[in-house]
């Protein structure tokens, strides 16, 4: 969290993670590096932790159990260091859109967090000029979503999303649609591929998930995965991605990046399980 007035689409969103069976919260604010004089510093700090003790205080009563951290250096690295250390199921983390930070944003932070997390990455959509966000706990809403879409290769990394499907058609979310977007017109492996959705489609049914729509198409896999769902600010788009960091040159130009930059959307990013 950045403590800036935009994070109160990401603050609104935390009592909906109980809809979720979330647990434990850890509201983690990365700070400057300490420099001189030093005593400045340490009190920047500490009303750091005094705003995200009050924060901390309000979600207590949302029957969370809350910790507060605030180390200092990169963001990114010590943010994934917290959850590696916490063993956190999740990151939730705020990216803003629709505004000419946008690339810079998601370029420096939430995707940097991205590619280094070793765990599932949930990016919440937060916009500019909102109000404190401690008055964004009054309007919070269901942390479930309307639709859920799955766009898929049948990658390992794609088919370590299937849980997080499965959990989601369990606790109620009726809608889901599992996206497979060929490049090829005429692909000759079509038939394939629409039974492998449609056996995909068959176990979410099985989870309780009343609405199940397997989908093919031809184009742009992120224009295509943004088409579907990625635009509807109360869906979820679910993917696979490395998201390990060690590549890259390949991993920011993936399809993932593409639709983190321009989706309206919350998305979830799975990253495939280490060899």
């Amino acid at each position: 969290m950045d403590l800036s007035p935009a994070t109160e689409a990401l603050v609104s969103a935390l009592p909906g993670m109980r809809d979720m069976d979330t647990e434990e919260l850890h509201l983690v604010h990365v700070s400057k590096p300490l420099s001189e004089p030093v005593s400045r510093s340490l009190r920047e700090i500490e009303d750091l932790r005094g705003r995200l003790g009050k924060l901390a205080e309000r979600l207590r009563g949302y029957g969370f159990s809350v910790t507060v951290e605030v180390p200092s250096g990169d963001p990114a690295v010590e943010v994934v260091k917290s959850a590696d250390y916490r063993d956190t199921d999740i990151i939730l983390v705020g990216t803003r859109s629709h505004t000419r930070i946008r690339e810079a944003f998601v370029g420096s932070v939430a995707w940097d967090i991205v590619r280094r997390a070793r765990r599932p990455v949930l990016l919440q959509r937060i916009e500019a000029n909102r109000p404190d966000p401690e008055s964004a706990l009054e309007s919070q809403g269901s942390g479930l979503p309307d639709h859920v879409v799955h766009p898929t290769d049948f990658s390992d990394a794609a088919a370590g999303a299937y849980p997080w499907l499965a959990a989601l058609a369990r606790k109620g979310v009726a809608k889901f649609t599992l996206l497979h977007v060929s490049g090829v017109e005429g692909n000759k492996n079509g038939q394939e591929t629409l039974a492998r959705l449609e056996e995909l489609a068959d176990r979410l049914r099985t989870e309780g998930a009343a609405e199940v729509k397997a989908q093919m198409r031809i184009g742009s896999p992120h224009e295509e995965i943004l088409a579907v769902g990625g635009r509807n600010p109360d869906a979820l788009v679910v993917m696979g991605t490395q998201g390990r960091g060690f590549l890259p040159e390949i991993v920011m130009g993936s399809v993932s990046r593409q639709v983190v930059r321009h989706a309206s959307s919350r998305i979830l990013l799975i990253p495939a399980a280490p060899a």
